[in-house]
């Protein structure tokens, strides 16, 4: 029996746009009419800022949540990263949240139980692609070298999620990922993987990221693909725009139109 292709689908922020979303898993095979996964070995990105602005936030969040356990049984993955709403509900700074305040705090103990459990990432890697909701600055990158022999994918992925899961389990917020940039009116010239503008992030590389870099946060207008400074922005807004981004397995990377 020959064995399911695998591939990688990474979905910008969502920000509430169910049917959004639901069309483009249904155009990449991902789910079934049902909306259960019928996508085998394959695998999902959601890049965060599933919460907030859209009309349907929690039926998103049900939605992967259900996904996530169904993937994993088929021998697929469904990979879940935090974007800057979800972290600032764990952070319990909850005026940047449309939820009240009861529901807001329900939510932030679900999500620190995921971020606990593994559930919830601050990073991903695949195949030499870098996954974080807005970035991995090159000021970033110089801190990391610190601890890290070779700043691969992987290997900057692992010590990101190592740091955000103590952070979360501390509730301590001074490592340098959660920076907020000047530019979203925060302390610092630039800002960590959940604040960071893409118009800074590549400002930070003179001459363009040393790994690939898939991303989502800042509005464009299209999913872009800069084979010169090595990223990928994906945030086009479901609510007006349905394209995603694929990789295939031999590491090749393909815009599509949803």
């Amino acid at each position: 029996m020959q064995k399911t292709t695998r591939k990688l689908i990474a979905v910008g922020d969502v920000h509430g746009h169910w049917e959004g979303l639901v069309k483009i898993l249904r155009r990449a095979k991902l789910i079934d009419a049902n909306h259960n996964w019928c996508g085998g070995h394959n695998r999902l990105v959601q890049i965060g800022d599933i919460l907030d602005r859209g009309p349907f936030s929690l039926k998103v969040d049900a939605l992967l949540d259900k996904l996530q356990p169904q993937a994993e049984a088929d021998g697929g993955e469904v990979v879940r990263l935090v974007g800057n709403h979800e972290l600032e509900l764990m952070m319990e700074n909850y005026l940047i949240s449309e939820f009240q305040r009861p529901q807001a705090e329900q939510i932030r103990e679900k999500m620190i139980g995921q971020v606990l459990s593994g559930n919830l990432k601050a990073a991903y890697a695949y195949k030499g692609f870098l996954f974080t909701h807005a970035g991995v600055t090159r000021k970033l990158l110089r801190i990391f070298k610190l601890q890290l022999d070779d700043l691969n994918a992987a290997n900057l992925a692992m010590l990101m999620n190592m740091i955000f899961k103590e952070s979360i389990t501390h509730s301590f917020f001074k490592h340098p990922i959660f920076n907020i940039s000047i530019s979203r009116h925060g302390p610092d010239r630039f800002g960590g993987i959940f604040w960071e503008d893409l118009v800074d992030l590549i400002t930070s590389y003179p001459q363009g990221s040393p790994v690939w870099q898939v991303f989502g946060h800042t509005p464009v207008e299209n999913v872009t693909i800069d084979r010169v400074m090595n990223m990928i922005a994906l945030d086009v807004g479901l609510h007006n725009k349905l394209q995603y981004l694929e990789i295939n397995n031999q590491g090749v990377p393909t815009i599509v139109n949803g």
